[in-house]
């Protein structure tokens, strides 16, 4: 969990921009131009038609979103954790498939799916690792130790941990995610600033968007440090 206030509600913000953008996506469903800076640039970038596959990843982006929100608030703490390691674990899954074979959603680019794999597989770590990190968590006094993860692991947070190669394996990838942003923002630069129709500018929201969830997650990780 999030412990600065003011840190959770500027999260619980980007998050929720993000799920609304994703929800845009999944229902309306519109083509959409190519997520390239460089095609737009050049101007190669092409409308793309929807396909189930895009509204497959917008839903699954729109469920990490309500995740992320949810790790930052302490009543995330009622939500089981198994269930969500499932989950993430099929979207890392997901995202995977589509890098092998960019031609399901050619929208995104194989670096692109490759980073959605990395962010789902973030947040299956986020979740397996929080007991450990929480453990050597400094407590207040008269506070109780608690954290998003759910009650059911809440006594294994008391449990010996290899603490350090965790906080480590946490900071190495929350520094990632911070930096891999810096991609995502640059494309949302370059496609919206030669953006002239619908589709390249669905463009540069949806990279717009990815810089904003991947950077609020890179937050999170180095947060619970």
């Amino acid at each position: 969990m999030v412990e600065s206030l003011l840190l959770r509600w500027v999260l619980t913000v980007v998050f929720a921009a993000a799920a609304l953008w994703g929800l845009h996506r999944l229902i309306r469903a519109e083509p959409i131009a190519t997520v390239s800076g460089r095609l737009a640039q050049a101007g190669q970038d092409q409308a793309v038609p929807a396909s189930p596959a895009m509204r497959i990843s917008a839903a699954w982006h729109v469920v990490m979103s309500a995740a992320m929100i949810a790790m930052c608030w302490p009543w995330g703490m009622a939500i089981p954790v198994n269930p969500q390691l499932v989950v993430f674990g099929v979207m890392t899954g997901w995202f995977l498939v589509l890098a092998a074979d960019v031609r399901w959603c050619t929208a995104h680019r194989r670096w692109q799916q490759l980073h959605h794999a990395a962010m789902a597989a973030g947040m299956f770590w986020m979740l397996a690792a929080m007991p450990a990190l929480m453990s050597h968590a400094p407590v207040e006094p008269g506070h109780t130790r608690h954290h998003a993860m759910g009650a059911g692991v809440l006594a294994a947070a008391e449990a010996p941990a290899p603490a350090n190669a965790v906080m480590v394996v946490s900071l190495v990838l929350g520094a990632y995610f911070v930096l891999s942003a810096l991609p995502w923002l640059s494309a949302a630069v370059d496609i919206g600033r030669s953006a002239r129709t619908r589709p390249q500018r669905a463009a540069a929201y949806e990279a717009t968007c990815n810089a904003a969830m991947t950077t609020g997650m890179g937050a999170m990780f180095l947060a619970v440090l």
